[in-house]
């Protein structure tokens, strides 16, 4: 396996010194327009990671799509390259990748990018493993939507959707998901489904930078299908089961006594609400989401939950020559008694599905509720807690323009299995100078303390070469 996993490393560096001679041969016909219909960019970066413990800092594992791992692999090579779609056209196609070769204790690469794209007028359909950003918070500051963030690995899917907000009428535009995804072996339930969907309304102008836009979503998460590991039950997968599961219907007499119960599969959604004020000199984006399980947080539509929602303001200032680019402040809150009697409501935890709302070993949730690993697979969700994030974007300079962050987590157990409070404090800055020709050096440093561990200090170093 190692072997195999060092092997993995020399392909990303020769992919690297392959597209850098590429580019080198022909560097006079890119200056001169003629690039490559099938080839928009190209990224090779290479740096490592000074750690003074080998568990990453909260802000190094956030928001990366499980890039850097958890622990153990100092140094990394990485290549990014694709085409994006050109909305002008009728009829386009897209593509990425996205790799990283991780050297050290545990060599590997990580695939966060390897996807294909259809596009015709305003629909798409995307196959494989994409980057993608759920929700209505703040895209660059957010730590995380609270249902589906961006700190696990992305799951390899087909997704049908739009191709972001729509214009149905003049005033009302829909942005709509529906995707089909595989969970993989490292599962308790190996081989499971994913099934996702959303649906998003925007009512409001289509001018950036005047008047007001409302925004009402939900978003549906179900684990389903798959084999049990210990007991190899076979949870039911076929036609008729799939519509059950798409409409929450509780299965039937093939499926698990608990899903008989409830719902077929393990179901998890959101409920979203944004505002959005636009002017010629800032945007407000006041946002606010609360989760559902099996029916559960769907009373008043989520409206009044207390102890069970997020909230984030954002400001983006669009003055120029202003430092203060953006700011944003999140508050999110887990400890209402969502809990019922018979021990189900407990979020990103499941009975049948004990890896919970976990891929590849990461929570797939908002990353201040953390996963505790058991045997076979079992993932369990510390999902009580209070916390709070603030971060601020500047610019000074192509050299200095940093990201500041500060996370605050109040942990306080799982729904059921509460426990004291304690606290812990997560800073990260982060600063990418852009140099001559194509080049970018990004620097980062993070620092976790809290009651309960020993102060974690790490850095971040890396040197970029944009190709194309």
């Amino acid at each position: 396996m190692i072997a195999l996993r060092t092997l993995y490393i020399r392909v990303v560096l020769l992919l690297a010194v392959a597209i850098v001679s590429f580019s080198a041969q022909h560097d006079a016909r890119a200056a001169e327009n003629n690039r490559a219909e099938w080839l928009d960019s190209v990224v090779v970066s290479t740096g490592a990671i000074l750690s003074a413990h080998d568990k990453q800092p909260f802000w190094l594992q956030s928001n990366q799509h499980g890039r850097f791992g958890r622990e153990g692999n100092p140094f990394f090579t990485r290549l990014r390259l694709g085409k994006q779609g050109d909305d002008e056209k009728k009829f386009d196609w897209s593509y990425g990748v996205d790799v990283t070769g991780r050297s050290g204790n545990n060599s590997d690469a990580a695939w966060t990018d390897a996807y294909a794209g259809l596009r015709y007028k305003k629909l798409k359909l995307t196959v494989g493993r994409k980057s993608e950003f759920f929700g209505v918070a703040d895209t660059l500051l957010t730590a995380g939507p609270e249902l589906y963030s961006q700190r696990a690995p992305n799951i390899p899917k087909i997704a049908l959707s739009t191709n972001g907000f729509v214009y149905i009428s003049e005033d009302f535009a829909i942005n709509a998901y529906l995707a089909h995804g595989w969970m993989g072996e490292e599962q308790y339930v190996k081989n499971a489904y994913l099934h996702q969907k959303f649906l998003y309304l925007r009512y409001g102008t289509a001018n950036p930078n005047e008047g007001i836009n409302l925004y009402a979503g939900v978003h549906h998460v179900v684990i389903w299908g798959g084999t049990n590991r210990e007991t190899g039950f076979r949870y039911p997968s076929g036609i008729n089961d799939f519509a059950k599961m798409f409409f929450g219907k509780a299965g039937g007499s093939d499926a698990s006594s608990n899903d008989q119960s409830y719902a077929l599969g393990n179901h998890l959604g959101s409920i979203e609400y944004a505002m959005q004020f636009k002017g010629y000199e800032r945007d407000w984006l006041l946002y606010a989401e609360t989760l559902f399980e099996d029916g559960s947080g769907l009373v008043g539509a989520g409206l009044v939950k207390p102890g069970d929602y997020l909230v984030g303001l954002s400001l983006l200032n669009k003055q120029a020559g202003s430092s203060i680019k953006r700011i944003n402040f999140e508050y999110l809150d887990t400890t209402g008694e969502s809990l019922n009697s018979d021990g189900s409501g407990s979020y990103f935890n499941h009975g049948e599905y004990r890896s919970g709302w976990t891929y590849e070993g990461y929570g797939i949730g908002h990353p201040f509720i953390t996963s505790i690993p058991g045997p076979d697979y079992r993932w369990y969700a510390l999902n009580r807690l209070q916390g709070a994030n603030i971060g601020m974007a500047l610019e000074f300079s192509d050299l200095f323009n940093p990201i500041i962050r500060v996370a605050w987590i109040r942990q306080k157990g799982a729904m059921y299995n509460p426990r004291p409070a304690e606290d812990t404090v997560a800073f990260a800055i982060t600063n990418s100078s852009h140099l001559a020709r194509k080049w970018t050096f990004e620097q980062a440093l993070f620092f976790d303390a809290g009651e309960a561990m020993k102060p974690n200090v790490a850095m971040l170093l890396s040197i970029s070469r944009s190709l194309y």
